[in-house]
């Protein structure tokens, strides 16, 4: 960057600019509209700043009160869902993930090309185009219909993007310290257990990260396999599902935007304790893989 033109560096700047903007627009009106009326959403309008800001959105969406959603069932344990949901699909991704590209990367067995390149397609097919009947029909038949067989749904359709960038980041990692492992008397998966694993902190933390956005964003599979059983409603479809809080032709967007500032927090909360190793992470899994 240090050996672009002046003009370069304004088109570039200028270009980041815009995005920042077209990105932050949307989270800005969503956060004003959390603090506004429905009545006052409903006038339209773009004014960023309510007219009279108030805090009852937060308090109504927090205690679920009056909501056609179950009575018995809370903000907080919709919350507490979604969470148990998206950290046993993190330890399962995070888990598989490394143990898949470790054999991959490392491992030397008949066919290893051919099944990779097999998995890496299935980047191209999305859970909610062709797979999510057959899904839901696997898991009505092994009635599995709840947060455990959820993350299991997720974490097979977390996609081969996290594959690719572990694998890159491996082979960062010197070989050499494999055969000094072997050695010392380390078997193959020993090597992964004392060595790989450690060693691939940052691209774990990574893909954790990536895993979890994923699985507590997720609408579609959560709204569809946990619809027989209000108790395990995640908080997303809950998010949702306050928009019809107040009937037929009554959408309640104050309560939906408020509902969905609070839902942002956590992965806020996440992305800054762990952004230092994300960025290092898929810089380094991008660049060599």
């Amino acid at each position: 960057m240090h050996h672009m033109s002046l003009g370069a560096k304004i088109a570039l700047y200028a270009f980041l600019v815009i995005i920042v903007v077209i990105t932050l627009i949307p989270l800005l009106y969503t956060l004003s509209a959390s603090f506004k009326t429905n009545f006052e959403i409903a006038k339209g309008g773009i004014n960023l700043i309510p007219k009279a800001p108030t805090f009852d959105n937060f308090k109504t969406v927090w205690g679920m009160s009056g909501t056609t959603l179950d009575t018995r069932t809370t903000y907080a344990d919709y919350t507490v869902n979604s969470l148990k949901v998206s950290l046993m699909t993190v330890v399962l991704v995070v888990f598989f993930t490394s143990m898949s590209a470790y054999c991959f990367q490392r491992g030397n067995f008949p066919g290893r090309n051919l099944l990779y390149w097999l998995f890496m397609c299935t980047m191209f097919i999305g859970a909610g185009t062709i797979t999510i009947f057959p899904l839901l029909q696997i898991t009505t038949k092994l009635k599995i219909n709840n947060h455990f067989g959820l993350a299991l749904v997720q974490f097979g359709t977390a996609g081969a993007s996290n594959l690719f960038l572990t694998m890159g980041y491996l082979k960062t990692i010197p070989k050499d310290l494999d055969d000094s492992a072997k050695i010392d008397g380390c078997s193959f998966f020993g090597i992964w257990w004392r060595i790989i694993l450690p060693l691939s902190r940052p691209i774990l933390a990574t893909i954790a990260l990536m895993a979890f956005r994923a699985s507590w964003n997720n609408y579609l599979i959560p709204n569809l396999m946990l619809a027989g059983n209000q108790r395990f409603t995640t908080l997303v479809v809950a998010v949702v599902r306050l928009q019809s809080m107040g009937g037929a032709g009554a959408s309640q967007y104050n309560l939906m935007m408020a509902g969905t500032m609070l839902a942002m927090l956590p992965m806020l909360i996440l992305f800054l304790c762990m952004n230092k190793m994300f960025v290092e992470g898929i810089t380094q899994g991008a660049v060599k893989g």
